[in-house]
């Protein structure tokens, strides 16, 4: 019998929190992210045309299988910077990491721009009273301030009706340009991430993959063959509500039982 997730009763308390830098060099680009949830680096070298070589490191992670998916990164190699269509179109979602592949885009859409350096930081607030704040700053400045209702955004007015999850691409594609765009896919990306604070995954054993089936085909972890052995991490969920200071240090997951408060 699958078991039923159970409700955070600490949810409506705390705020979902992800940091996403990025740094561009002579022919590399380091890109590092960490939220309550995850904690990877990922680093693509090119020759200025194309993708000569690519590597992650997957420092905290939801389930034992989320590493396989680094591999597949090799599918880059080789690739045309400019192309970055193309290169989504490789990085097929059910061999894939969600989080390592918005992370490779973000390299080789930013590979020759030498000496930029960007980071965003996401905060959501847990929902209280139907409504979920949700922002996003770009080294120190607010970029979105949005609330969102049923996945919805109400405010502010001039985006009032405009979705969350299915069509926002589209709609954010066009009413946005350069940075604001691309600091409007990172704050949706942690609205969605966020939800996951509203339930319990303990005790890990009782919630491997296959529990999720409204994931399936999501990801790597989430396909068909591999979501039957794909078992929870225990000690890899963070809670940087207080603790906003402390993301990007990538201090190690710890087999503990629980929500780590930090």
């Amino acid at each position: 019998m699958t078991p039923k997730r159970k409700l955070n009763p600490n949810y409506g308390t705390g705020v979902f929190r992800r940091r996403l830098r990025f740094s561009v060099g002579v022919g590399v680009v380091a890109v590092d992210m960490e939220d309550g949830n995850h904690a990877f680096r990922l680093r693509l070298l090119h020759d200025g045309q194309r993708v000569v070589d690519i590597a992650a490191e997957a420092i905290r992670y939801p389930y034992a299988t989320c590493p396989e998916t680094m591999a597949q990164l090799r599918e880059l190699v080789g690739q045309p910077l400019v192309d970055v269509a193309l290169l989504r179109k490789l990085l097929v979602p059910r061999r894939n990491c969600t989080h390592l592949t918005d992370l490779a885009l973000l390299a080789a859409k930013h590979a020759i721009e030498a000496g930029l350096q960007r980071q965003y930081d996401i905060a959501v607030d847990d929902e209280k009273d139907g409504i979920t704040r949700a922002r996003v700053e770009c080294a120190g400045r607010l970029v979105h301030d949005w609330q969102i209702a049923d996945y919805v955004i109400t405010a502010p007015a001039a985006f009032a009706g405009k979705p969350m999850m299915r069509g926002f691409y589209g709609w954010a594609a066009a009413a946005f340009g350069g940075m604001e765009v691309e600091a409007a896919v990172a704050l949706q990306r942690g609205f969605f991430v966020a939800q996951s604070r509203r339930y319990l995954v303990e005790p890990y054993e009782d919630y491997p993959a296959n529990v999720e089936l409204v994931m399936e085909g999501s990801c790597y972890s989430y396909s068909n063959g591999v979501m039957e052995r794909a078992l929870r991490n225990p000690g890899s969920i963070r809670d940087f509500t207080h603790a906003e200071h402390l993301l990007l240090k990538f201090q190690p997951m710890k087999r503990a039982t629980g929500e780590q408060h930090v």
